[in-house]
């Protein structure tokens, strides 16, 4: 797969990823997503405004 093809996907992920997490964190005020590329997998943070929507009553 090229470079620019392979730059293409992972910014295609990158905005379905986001579009998904805006629908599905609405009520907890989404604020943006954060993607690090790890040698031992993919790191995803989430920016919210309330937090504990998000993570629930039993953590």
């Amino acid at each position: 797969m090229s470079g620019e093809r392979k730059f293409i996907n992972e910014n295609t992920r990158r905005v379905l990823l986001k579009e998904y997490m805006m629908k599905e964190v609405d009520r907890a005020g989404f604020g943006g997503i954060d993607i690090q590329r790890t040698p031992l997998g993919t790191r995803v943070t989430l920016i919210t405004e309330r937090p504990g929507l998000v993570i629930g009553r039993k953590g």
